[in-house]
């Protein structure tokens, strides 16, 4: 009979914790807790609908990517701003704000 197979050691594969980020807009807070999180004016496929016709079905989009949160701008008419700059994508800091078309999206790690 053959000996037993040698145990080994199970390797404990750890996540980066992902940090919490939340989205300030028109007086709501929304949990981003997803790694894509959709904004636009189409309701079905969209995780915050913002109701306005120069607004883009799927707009921009919030992305979780090696451990870091950015906002990215998916091809909309009339784009993202920061700071006054249209950008095409952003990473996200503490307190950011963007800007699509009249609207204000704040961005906190804090809540």
């Amino acid at each position: 009979m053959p000996p037993p197979p040698p145990q080994v050691a199970a390797q404990r594969i750890t996540q980066p914790i992902r940090p919490t980020l939340y989205l300030f807009f028109n007086g709501q807070r929304y949990l981003i807790d997803k790694d894509r999180f959709i904004i636009g004016r189409g309701s079905q496929n969209t995780d915050l609908t913002i109701r306005d016709g120069n607004i883009s079905r799927k707009h921009a989009a919030v992305i979780y990517h090696n451990g870091t949160y950015y906002i990215q701008d998916l091809g909309s008419t009339n784009g993202i701003e920061y700071k006054g700059t249209k950008v095409e994508s952003k990473q996200i800091e503490e307190g950011d704000y963007f800007n699509i078309c009249d609207y204000e999206l704040r961005f906190s790690y804090i809540g």
